[in-house]
Formats: structure tokens, sequence, C-alpha cells
């Protein structure tokens, strides 16, 4: 099938995505207001983005910044926001035990290491013209509750804004919201959330006047959906789940019935009313493996997946009530290509997959058909950043810092590979015609 042009597919994406804005935007990709974007989805509507770049090309500036943290750029306007950690000095605290999968005490994971350590919670602002740090706040100074992967880190979820108020989740620290000033306006306690050692990454999103916040934790004692007043900090409804810790962060999905939250699950799939947090439906088992990557939903399908131990995607018709199990709500399932961290990526028909090690499969969304898989870079490497999209290009990022541009399309090409020179966990962002890119120890903004 020949490549539609670009302002098509983006006009046909736009239809395809049952799936409302976040937040209002005055333009073409104004905000960048929360993880993934407008609609959540790794897709930026506009379709002029640089796509050759190096340290020293098409570099618009870079800022360094201070600590770790693998949050992915917001935007409002002028002001970019991101979260980060800076390790202190030995706190004497331990880490609690865990239950294992046999659901037996004193798992511990190989990759966990930290929690013995204090940790300064950081929410820093800047300028997106020129890469000026506005202000930066402490949000949290203390002692970590819980180890995280040796890979992770303590400031892992992407903030996200609604144009008046910036929301920063750490998990266990808290949430806190500034104003665009850097204002505390309030902060709020969740409990001691705690992940088998691994470390937190879900992120909060907006709905309405809500803050929504997936905390799955350890072994399903404790997990619940949570929402918050985004003016005051005040709980608004909290429903209780009994699935495992996920890390993916939940997704509203508008379809010809209604609004739902989508949330993943190792037990079991799940539709709310992000109004009042009602379950509307239920799918079991579920992903049976750790839920990481994000949820994406187009065509009148969501589509959940995850990829360790075992590699899995499930194509969802939501709009449906009670146990779905068995039924023709689950449309389609395949169980290969995924990602251990990285979220896939629907864009145009087809829905995108990559491989820890950076192989893309290309599925048709609506059956589920292998378009083709396999598609490797040329440069081998690991990936965690997720995949997003534009124009018709796709994006993927590894852990060097390697930016590959693949066609959109049936046939796997790539037409250009982009380094910042520095590792990358961090997910893009895209604004205002501006690729923003948080690598391990800088900020870089391409034009």
């Amino acid at each position: 099938m020949p490549n539609r042009p670009a302002f098509v597919t983006a006009a046909l994406t736009a239809l395809a995505l049952s799936v409302p804005a976040a937040v209002p935007t005055a333009g073409v990709d104004d905000h960048w207001p929360q993880w993934r974007g407008p609609d959540g989805l790794g897709v930026a509507a506009g379709t002029k983005y640089a796509e050759e770049w190096s340290p020293e090309k098409g570099t618009a500036w870079k800022t360094p910044v201070q600590g770790r943290g693998h949050s992915s750029p917001v935007t409002w306007g002028n002001h970019l926001f991101l979260t980060t950690s800076v390790r202190g000095g030995p706190s004497g605290h331990t880490a609690p035990d865990h239950l294992g999968y046999n659901m037996q005490p004193g798992y511990k994971n190989p990759d966990s290491q930290e929690s013995n350590y204090s940790y300064t919670l950081k929410v820093l602002a800047y300028d997106t013209r020129n890469g000026k740090l506005l202000w930066e706040r402490t949000a949290y100074d203390g002692i970590m509750w819980d180890d995280r992967h040796r890979k992770n880190t303590y400031a892992s979820n992407t903030a996200v804004t609604d144009g008046t108020l910036l929301y920063a989740y750490f998990e266990a620290p808290g949430i806190y919201a500034y104003d665009f000033k850097g204002k505390q306006v309030w902060k709020a306690s969740l409990g001691n959330i705690a992940k088998g050692g691994m470390g937190p990454g879900t992120s909060p999103v907006i709905f309405e006047h809500l803050v929504i916040l997936q905390i799955d934790q350890e072994m399903g004692a404790g997990s619940a959906i949570v929402a918050l007043d985004k003016r005051t900090g005040k709980q608004v409804w909290r429903t209780e789940r009994t699935t495992r810790r996920t890390w993916g962060t939940p997704l509203i999905v508008r379809t010809p019935e209604r609004v739902e939250l989508m949330a993943t699950g190792a037990e079991m799939l799940a539709g709310y009313d992000p109004r009042t947090g009602k379950e509307l439906w239920r799918a079991v088992p579920g992903l049976q493996n750790h839920p990481i990557p994000s949820t994406v939903a187009g065509h009148g399908l969501v589509f959940f997946s995850s990829g360790y131990p075992g590699k899995r995607v499930l194509a969802v018709r939501p709009g449906r009530d009670g146990d779905l199990t068995g039924t023709d709500a689950l449309v389609w399932k395949y169980d290969k290509g995924t990602s251990y961290v990285a979220s896939p990526v629907l864009h145009g028909q087809y829905l995108y997959l990559m491989t820890d090690a950076g192989l893309i499969t290309c599925l048709d969304a609506v059956t589920g058909t292998v378009v083709y898989d396999g598609g490797r870079p040329p440069v081998a490497g690991t990936y965690r950043s997720s995949l997003v999209a534009y124009g018709d290009r796709i994006l993927q990022t590894s852990e060097d810092g390697d930016t590959f541009v693949i066609k959109g399309g049936p046939t796997h090409e790539i037409i250009r590979k982009n380094s910042v020179g520095e590792p990358v966990w961090a997910s893009l962002a895209f604004a205002r015609g501006t690729i923003y890119i948080r690598g391990d120890k800088h900020l870089f903004a391409v034009r």
C-alpha cells in the first residue's frame, strides 16, 4: 500500500483516535503537557520537526540538568518542566520486605539498590526559548521507602500540567502542585508505595477537575486507582484493585458511549469511569507479565502490551460492561515483538512495537496482522525510551542517545541516524516545532 502524504496521515489519525485531549490546545503542538503528549499517545499533531541533528548541528540549545531522572519533558507555552533526583548520604533505612511471585516473603531482585540513601527530589522549570533555568524547587528531601532498579531513578514519573498548575508525582514521597512561578500550592501523600524494589514509573493524568494516579503495588495489597481534586489535592475517589505492581500510565479514551479510564495490569485489564472510579469492565487474565509499557488507543480499540518475562499485545474493544473475558471484545492477541519498558506507538493504520534490542514490528492495528517484523537498527543497542511519531515519521531512541528516524508505512526504512552524544532513557517531547530530548546530563532542544 503506498504511503499517504503526511497531512493526510495526520488527519486520519486524528479521526481514528477517539481520545480526548487532556487539556485544550490553542494550536498545533502548542503544548506537550503530559507523558506522551496531549492525548497520551506519543504522536505529535505537527509535521515540521527536525530530521537531522547532532551535538554540533541542529541543536538550538542544551542546558545541564542536575541529578538523575527518566521523567520526560512537559511543556506549556514557554515553560518546560522536568523532575530530578539528587543522591545524598546514607540514610540507615532498610527497604520493606517484598513478597515473591510465590507469595512468600524475602524476595529481592538482584538489580535492586539504593533505598539506604537519602535523596532530594526536585522540580525544574526552564524557558523553552533558550533553555534558561527559571526556577527549581525541592519537593522532598529524605529517605526512599523502597529500592529502585539500578537502571531506574527516583524521578521517573513524568509530570502533568493544565496550564495553571504543574503536578509532580514521585509515588511514595507524594505528589506536589506548583504554579508557574514555582509556588507550591498543595502536596498530598498516597502512602508508602513499594514495587518489589524496582522503583517508580507511572505518571499522573488529568481529567476535567481531577488528577488521576494508578498506584498498583507489590503483589496487589494496597493497589488502587485514586483521583484527587487538582485544585486542592483532596481525594475525590479511590477504587481498590487486586492486581500486582504496574508502571504503565493510565489512558483516557472516549468511546461512542462514554469516557473510559484504561488501566493496564498483569492479572486483569480494566476500564473505569474517570469521574467516579466505578469499574466498567474487566478482562482476565490480563497481560500476565510486568505491566510497564503504557497503553495506546485508536480505531475503536485499546492496545495493552508487556514485554517481560513474556511478550504480549492485547487489542480490546471498549464500551462494554462487566466481565469481557472470553468475549469478542478481546479482538486479537500477538505474543512477539514487545519491549520490557518502552511503549508502542499507533500511527495511522499501523501499530509499531519495539523490542529491547530495537527490533521493530509493524502490525495492522485493526486485525493484528503482521505487516513486517524484525526491522533492525543499523547499530546494536538497548532501548528504554518509548516510540514516538510525527508526520509520517517514527522515532526510536536508544540508551546510547541515538535516534533513528523511520519512515512510517508498511516497509521498514531508516531515513537517518541522529545523536545527542550522551545516554537517553526518557521519551522525546514535541512542541512548537521543537523536539526536546532529556539526556543523562543535559536537556536538548532540537529545531
